[in-house]
């Protein structure tokens, strides 16, 4: 596939991703691809006990992606994922020999991978995203504290570039509707796709 058709959908958990994705999706009438989170063997142990399951989880995530993406057939797809995520997530969770096994993986891995052209992170604030997880009411995410997620946003900020060929940020305030943040993804992709 060529990185021309392949866009990203990114942020924090609880940023929107998966439903921006899908209507900027049928917006361009473009195929969705939306990460299967729901298939993940040690995602909720990893909440409940992310010592001892860290190495298991960011492996699955990488894995899981890396099938979803490499079966990607050549047409103009938008996901709710870039691969580069699982290195921020990673970087934040995982050390010495273990991140290093990581590190090893993921290489091998996304160098088959098509890198997006084009990375959408939307940025609300931490205690939008922690009042949104609060209201999807999803179990094994009514355990993450606070400041896990403001970690995690600092490494996205940091790993950001990684995204995808070009990033761009939209800020999503908590007054912000769906349909005005998915208007304000659409015009960002449709300037992109221009060039």
């Amino acid at each position: 596939m060529s990185n021309h058709s392949l866009i990203s959908i990114e942020g924090c958990i609880a940023a929107g991703k998966s439903t921006t994705a899908t209507l900027v999706a049928q917006q361009l009438n473009w195929r969705v691809e939306l990460e299967q989170t729901n298939t993940h063997p040690f995602l909720a142990k990893f909440y409940a006990n992310p010592k001892k399951y860290t190495i298991e989880t960011e492996l699955g995530f990488v894995l899981l992606h890396y099938h979803q993406l490499n079966h990607l057939e050549p047409i103009p797809t938008i996901t709710d994922f870039s691969p580069a995520k699982d290195l921020v997530f990673a970087k934040m969770n995982l050390a010495g020999e273990d991140l290093k096994l990581f590190e090893h993986v993921y290489g091998q891995l996304v160098g088959r991978l098509t890198k997006p052209r084009l990375a959408v992170f939307l940025d609300p604030p931490v205690d939008v995203l922690m009042q949104r997880m609060l209201n999807r009411a999803r179990p094994y995410e009514l355990s993450v504290p606070e400041d896990y997620i403001a970690r995690l946003r600092q490494f996205y900020g940091t790993h950001m570039p990684e995204l995808a060929e070009e990033v761009c940020v939209v800020e999503v305030r908590a007054e912000d509707s769906i349909a005005g943040v998915t208007a304000k993804t659409l015009d960002v992709i449709k300037q992109h796709i221009k060039c």
